[in-house]
């Protein structure tokens, strides 16, 4: 089997290797031993030391097309299942119209992971601008509202552009800043803390950090992208197996007709 992992940034070739090897590393501890996944980061767009840039919805919206893109050549490819490094699931709703493949976002897969884990989450997000008010947006727009905790989107202390050179060099200084954070949210009633950020998960995952025990209580700790992985695996196992269509073809995820296809990009100037 193999999955796709793209990536929201451009990379110098000099960086992909060692930064997948970081990556796999998660991936290897839930993944079967015949499932291979590849990062594919877009060609062009925002910069990895840009992050901030992200906050600009006009300049989100410029990347997400290229996400897309990465997502198309990947099912031309003959990719399986994708995710996305992004805890914003940037592309996934789009990308599921016009790919063959099944794709799962890290927010989306891991929210509802959680809903079956325990009866209330909170989320631990990256501390960035515009960051609340996007997070909040999607656990409104999957309708779990009810099963986040009382000011259950919470953020790291520090910002995150200060801190990731840091966490870098040594991933369990982010262990430590999470878990304060999160023992405040197991205190409020959260039976479960997602990782609402694909790098803090990647350095949490690192140091070997996915549970908390609190007063004798185990809280799972979850890596967003781990879990989006294997979700993907998992899909594409019960669709080779049943047949299933993954994702179901109706309404907004009906695949274009190949008239539309070669219409609707060569208006754009996309190659069809």
């Amino acid at each position: 089997m193999k999955l796709c992992l793209v990536h929201i940034t451009e990379m110098p070739n000099e960086f992909i290797d060692p930064w997948f090897s970081a990556v796999k590393n998660s991936f290897d501890k839930v993944l079967q031993p015949g499932t291979e996944v590849m990062l594919k980061p877009i060609k062009q767009g925002l910069k990895g030391d840009n992050v901030l840039d992200f906050d600009n919805p006009y300049f989100a919206m410029l990347d997400k097309r290229e996400i897309v893109e990465a997502f198309i050549e990947a099912d031309k490819e003959g990719f399986d299942a994708g995710t996305v490094h992004c805890f914003g699931d940037p592309g996934i709703k789009e990308a599921r119209s016009v790919v063959r493949m099944p794709l799962f976002g890290p927010a989306e897969a891991t929210m509802h992971f959680a809903c079956q884990l325990g009866r209330r989450f909170a989320i631990i997000g990256a501390s960035m601008p515009g960051q609340p008010g996007q997070i909040s947006e999607q656990v409104q727009q999957h309708g779990l509202q009810d099963r986040l905790i009382p000011n259950g989107i919470r953020f790291e202390k520090e910002p995150f552009v200060d801190c990731f050179p840091k966490w870098l060099g040594n991933p369990q200084l982010c262990v430590d800043s999470v878990t304060e954070v999160a023992r405040e949210c197991v205190a409020d009633g959260a039976d479960v803390i997602i990782l609402g950020c694909a790098g803090t998960s990647l350095f949490c995952s690192m140091a070997g950090f996915n549970k908390l025990t609190v007063n004798g209580q185990t809280v799972p700790v979850l890596d967003c992208v781990m879990v989006a992985a294997k979700m993907a695996e998992m899909a594409v196992d019960i669709k080779k197996g049943t047949g299933l269509p993954i994702p179901a073809r109706t309404a907004n995820y009906v695949l274009p007709s190949e008239d539309d296809w070669v219409r609707i990009r060569s208006a754009f100037g996309l190659p069809a």
